[in-house]
């Protein structure tokens, strides 16, 4: 029997420097670009900045214009908390809470961007609500209005400015009891910043309704000697690219070396007997500058290794890399890179701008 698993951990990015030093003398600026975002696609990321991960960020910067209303569609899907009803209850929540922080906490900006608009959003009304102007006692506003201990009230808000104090009772676990945020007016404004020493990231980033239970077992397996705290998402395609050289064949004919680092940790893999193997598939297509012509090259990737071996790629942060060479013009070619998991059927594509002189 073929099991199907994912090996991975939600949050994680790769990234390998745009270039090296290039064989043309003559090239004094990155000959390798990724063209930059249209105003909608910029608007989107500052829209959902709070809850986007790294590694989402940077596919999307590097995808092609006609891609990101798929990704955004594949975006919103990973949040959905419950993909059998038509509304996706994250979305619905996230944008209905960016409304009220708008216009709830204008400050000179837009209320969603001030803390107290991103905190709301992140973690939506809070359970009390402690307000205390200049000289003034503390007035305890909330759903409960119920009696809070001495300590709370006064532990934090001593303060020569009007201050806040947010209180969430709903998150015990996730928090080790009640959160206790506390905002200062800057002077001058009607902005509250943030003072409380505490890093407040999304309660769900990702859902994780399609996979395999033991996901979570090898999560803590690669997590426990990891430094960092952004891992790839489980099933989602993703790779660097870099441009190694730019250099001319015996004939003059320019060419590029990239070189393609795949992580293991975003791969999906097949069980079978005592062997986990993956199925890849790697495309390049070239659009060559002042032509009509277009180079097109592909190769498949497919290997197996026992459990222990993959942990330890998962722990060492390995990828599968391998070295491409493609003809070039001169002048300005578009390249397009295609990556597609057999397994999961999943796919990614990025592209790039290559100048060459």
């Amino acid at each position: 029997m073929i099991k199907k698993i994912f090996l991975s951990r939600p949050l994680f990015i790769w990234f390998i420097p745009a270039c090296f030093f290039l064989s043309f003398p003559s090239c004094t600026q990155a000959p390798m670009t990724i063209p930059p975002l249209e105003a909608a696609a910029e608007r989107f990321l500052e829209q959902i900045s709070y809850i986007i991960t790294p590694q989402e960020e940077k596919i999307f910067r590097e995808i092609p214009p006609e891609d990101r209303a798929k990704f955004i569609e594949e975006f919103w899907r990973r949040r959905d908390p419950d993909p059998e009803t038509e509304v996706n209850e994250f979305r619905q929540a996230y944008y209905t809470r960016m409304a009220i922080a708008d216009k709830a906490f204008k400050a000179g900006i837009p209320g969603w961007k001030t803390d107290r608009g991103r905190i709301y959003i992140l973690l939506g009304p809070p359970t009390d609500v402690i307000k205390k102007t200049m000289g003034d006692t503390p007035t305890e506003f909330g759903e409960s209005r119920r009696e809070l201990s001495s300590n709370i009230l006064e532990e934090g808000t001593i303060t020569e400015r009007p201050s806040e104090i947010w209180v969430y009772n709903q998150y015990p676990d996730y928090f080790s009891g009640p959160l206790r945020l506390v905002f200062v007016a800057t002077e001058g404004t009607k902005d509250y910043k943030l003072v409380s020493d505490i890093t407040i990231k999304p309660m769900s980033m990702i859902s994780y309704y399609s996979f395999d239970p033991d996901i979570l077992y090898y999560q803590r397996v690669a997590e426990v000697t990891d430094q960092s705290s952004d891992f790839p998402i489980a099933g989602l395609p993703d790779f660097s690219i870099n441009l190694e050289k730019l250099f001319k064949d015996e004939g003059g004919n320019p060419l590029a070396t990239f070189v393609i680092a795949i992580p293991f940790r975003g791969l999906t893999f097949v069980q079978d007997g005592n062997k986990w193997r993956y199925f890849l598939k790697f495309s390049i297509e070239c659009h060559l500058s002042q032509s009509k012509e277009v180079f097109r090259s592909q190769r498949e990737y497919s290997d197996s290794h026992d459990l222990e071996t993959l942990k330890a790629k998962f722990r060492q942060n390995e990828s599968l890399i391998d070295t491409w060479t493609i003809p070039v013009n001169r002048g300005d070619n578009r390249l397009y890179f295609r990556l597609e998991d057999q397994v999961n059927k999943q796919s990614l594509r990025k592209w790039r701008l290559i100048k060459v002189k």
